[in-house]
């Protein structure tokens, strides 16, 4: 529920323009002409305006918003993502994609989940979910690599190694952590169920989707970068070098690209920790691989970057990045609310939220308009 949009106008403007001038021009400052709009804050029932923090028990947030809004595609995203059943997560999934067809995140996480069964049959079932992204989202690397492995099972070794095998056409893309940030405040907010206190369940939610398994990605790749062509046996120094080249150029550039776009749960550290690793394995690799042909000057520019990168990465971890201070200090800063006001309504306490800078930073967030049912 918002306030009537004439309420914030002055009186004199009011009356000047013409309605139909007003209504137009409310509706691209709510809705923008870019194809996003703005979250919605969800006032609070009567009911719990006086409650006190201490005897407040909001219900299980995903839970109410399926008994509310059962038919939203980010609501059976979330579900399969909390589900701890391959069978119940696969068939949330579908569930998602049948709401909201044509979403590279959905096929992105339902391709996941096949190939990280070890059933061949199972895996291969893959493919369409994956060609389902690509068709969506053409442009990223993180896409690729998985390609790269479905080929690799296909038997299809030359067409896996091409997609590295020139580094200057290397995609960038993302990790989707921050389509999943956009989907989970646009669910909570088109729900009717997003205020300063439920943005803790948001977090702690966001907080829960597992990583994906890209071990078993990197080590897949090792054969891209090791097997030689039937046709070709020895051609492996050119080619196994150039597509563990690209794949460097790949992490690096999901690196870069994790710092940009707005973005209120994460600072972007999942897709740096992916570019890390993309960095780390096919550096290891170059190195034990000139090292093999007694390329002394490879293997010394290959070491160098390897010795570059595990530093840069354990300064990364050693800062501890899962940890924003600014998502921490807002569960915290609630928890201290709680504990050292329980006598405070949540009315009050909200407020001290809103000044919080989590608060503010989701607030000013835009999600895409398609994403509404």
């Amino acid at each position: 529920m918002t306030r009537s949009a004439k309420a914030f106008l002055p009186k004199s403007l009011v009356l000047a323009v013409p309605m139909g001038a007003i209504l137009i021009g409310v509706g691209l400052v709510l809705g923008g002409c870019d194809g996003r709009r703005a979250l919605r804050e969800t006032p609070l029932p009567p009911s719990q305006e006086k409650v006190a923090l201490e005897r407040f028990q909001p219900p299980e947030a995903l839970e109410q918003i399926g008994d509310w809004y059962p038919h939203d595609w980010r609501l059976h995203l979330f579900r399969a993502l909390m589900d701890t059943s391959w069978s119940g997560k696969v068939e949330s999934l579908r569930r998602a994609d049948s709401l909201h067809p044509g979403e590279p995140l959905i096929a992105y996480e339902l391709c996941l989940a096949f190939l990280d069964r070890e059933e061949p049959e199972v895996e291969r079932q893959a493919r369409p979910w994956l060609d389902k992204a690509l068709a969506a989202d053409p442009g990223n690397g993180v896409l690729r690599v998985m390609e790269a492995y479905v080929l690799l099972k296909e038997g299809r070794l030359p067409q896996a190694r091409a997609l590295f095998m020139d580094a200057r056409r290397i995609p960038g893309g993302d990790f989707y952590y921050p389509r999943l940030e956009e989907a989970l405040v646009g669910l909570f907010s088109d729900s009717r169920h997003l205020n300063p206190y439920t943005l803790t369940e948001a977090v702690e939610l966001y907080r829960r989707v597992p990583f994906p398994p890209f071990e078993k990605f990197i080590d897949i790749l090792y054969s891209v970068f090791l097997s030689p062509l039937p046709e070709h046996p020895y051609d492996i120094r050119i080619r196994g070098r150039d597509a563990a080249k690209g794949l460097f150029h790949l992490g690096s550039r999901l690196r870069v690209q994790s710092y940009s776009g707005p973005k209120a749960l994460s600072g972007g550290y999942e897709q740096r920790s992916l570019g890390f690793m993309f960095q780390l394995k096919s550096s290891e690799f170059l190195t034990l691989f000139y090292r093999t042909f007694e390329d002394t000057a490879g293997a010394s520019a290959a070491y160098g970057d390897l010795v570059d990168v595990q530093k840069e990465y354990e300064a990364f971890m050693a800062s501890q990045p899962w940890q924003d201070t600014t998502v921490t200090a807002y569960l915290d800063n609630w928890s201290g609310l709680i504990k050292g006001h329980p006598s405070m309504t949540l009315t009050e306490a909200e407020g001290e939220a809103r000044k919080w800078t989590l608060w503010k930073r989701v607030m000013a967030m835009r999600v895409p308009e398609k994403d509404s049912p």
